[in-house]
């Protein structure tokens, strides 16, 4: 009860006592009140009473009333206050909620980052900045319910703006009491977090790239110690023993001799290719760039360069299916490709095992295929061949950095090809791959050399 209310029930007491009294006076003392003298003393110290407690209880409405002024203007520019600074911050959206979760008011921060008015958002629910999927788990809900429960708790997740884009967003949830300990609405407090989880994504990849480059250098270390042995091995001994081999009846054995180095420096060319290529796919240097390519001729261009590779016997046999064309592809990946897949079959072929190549010219794309009667891929590997540095457990002693499909793969995901591999150990494997082209059929180059090799200089 205010103190207004009472002094207004005192002041009525006290009224309603002096007329009683009054009135009891009179009914037992009526000779004593004869006299009209004292009647009007009596009246007069009535009223006098009545003026001062009047008087006194005026001054008490007064000072409530000033204070209930002074109360309520301070409350007024607290509040003004209030609201002013959440108008200008703009980096948080602040939202006052009531206890059934609708919005009753926010600041200009949240017409900012959500991308609506007020107009459009207050009494709606906050499940409207939720994403569907979030809703559907009844994440609104169990977000009021855990400030209830704890007071105030932080989450991070995606949240929804007005265009229905999404962002990432640092929310605090805090609950409001009162003195009765009832809660009477909530808190929301949300900021934009995108550009720092992009900042942190980014670092994250950075970081994991530069460790993936790392051990590539220390893989790299590894094998070249290894992988460049054997061969320079190879060609330091060749090269001595063609100085004794300069008889002109010896010119077969001068020529075996200059055949093993001129495989082993491709093979050493090899090893550094992968390196360099997978460099350069994993700084994001290599682009799918087109152009008019004879594609058989290609495929030939690739087995001549391969003829030095193979083994006593071994023969890559070419057939074409379909009818050739020029269509338009990127000629250096799909060099690269072909020469790996054909290397790969010849190296992991015995002497006198052909290597079968197909090339068939399909409506909107060509299909390659290379089989070989090799050792085989054992089952259980087939699912990591295509990962860096792999090699199957059978290629013991035979030479390989592990790279070569993977940049395949690499190089394929560029030129939106796809590539599957078929395999059964001791009786060989077939590799089938895929690439769209367009046609080029007024092309001029048909019949050229379309295929420049970069030699390295010397």
């Amino acid at each position: 009860m205010t103190l207004i209310k009472r002094t207004y029930i005192l002041l009525a007491a006290v009224i309603t006592c002096g007329f009683i009294g009054l009135t009891v006076m009179t009914a037992n003392y009526q000779e004593a009140f004869t006299d009209a003298s004292v009647w009007r003393n009596a009246i007069l110290g009535l009223i006098g009473v009545l003026f001062l407690l009047l008087v006194a209880c005026s001054f008490l409405i007064s000072y409530q009333l000033s204070r209930r002024r002074v109360a309520e203007q301070g409350l007024a520019e607290s509040e003004h206050r209030f609201s002013l600074l959440l108008q200008h911050v703009k980096d948080y959206a602040i939202f006052m909620v009531d206890v059934e979760g609708r919005v009753v008011t926010w600041n200009r921060g949240a017409e900012q980052i959500k991308g609506y008015n007020a107009q459009e958002i207050i009494g709606r629910p906050i499940s409207v900045f939720y994403t569907d999927e979030d809703i559907k788990k009844k994440m609104p809900e169990d977000n009021l319910r855990k400030a209830a429960e704890m007071g105030s708790f932080e989450s991070v997740g995606l949240r929804k703006k007005k265009d229905g884009s999404v962002f990432y967003a640092d929310v605090v949830f805090t609950c409001l009491r009162n003195d009765s300990g009832v809660i009477t609405g909530y808190v929301k407090i949300t900021k934009d977090i995108t550009e720092q989880m992009k900042a942190e994504d980014e670092m994250k990849h950075s970081l994991q790239r530069e460790k993936d480059l790392n051990e590539m250098k220390s893989r790299f270390v590894s094998l070249a110690s290894h992988e460049f042995k054997t061969p320079l091995s190879v060609i330091l001994s060749s090269t001595s023993l063609i100085d004794k081999y300069s008889a002109p009846e010896m010119a077969d054995k001068r020529q075996r001799h200059i055949h093993r180095i001129k495989s082993n420096v491709k093979n050493l060319r090899q090893i550094l290719g992968d390196f360099l290529s997978l460099e350069k796919l994993e700084e994001g240097v290599v682009r799918n760039n087109p152009s008019a390519v004879d594609i058989v001729e290609l495929g030939e261009e690739v087995i001549t360069d391969l003829e030095e590779s193979c083994k006593s016997g071994q023969k890559i046999d070419l057939e074409i299916s379909g009818e050739p064309r020029i269509v338009a592809v990127d000629v250096h990946l799909l060099h690269n490709i072909l020469n790996n897949l054909l290397s790969n079959a010849v190296k992991y072929s015995p002497e006198y095992a052909p290597v079968r190549f197909v090339i068939e010219f399909l409506p909107g794309g060509i299909r390659f295929t290379v089989t070989d009667s090799g050792i085989g891929i054992p089952p259980a590997e087939l699912g990591h061949l295509f990962e860096r540095f792999f090699r199957a457990s059978n290629t013991s002693g035979i030479s390989g950095t592990g790279l070569g499909l993977s940049i395949v793969k690499k190089y394929l995901d560029l030129m939106g090809g796809q590539i599957e591999v078929a395999s059964e150990r001791g009786k060989g494997t077939t590799f089938i791959i895929a690439i769209p082209v367009s046609d080029v059929p007024d092309s001029p180059l048909r019949g050229r050399n379309l295929y420049e090799r970069n030699q390295p200089s010397t």
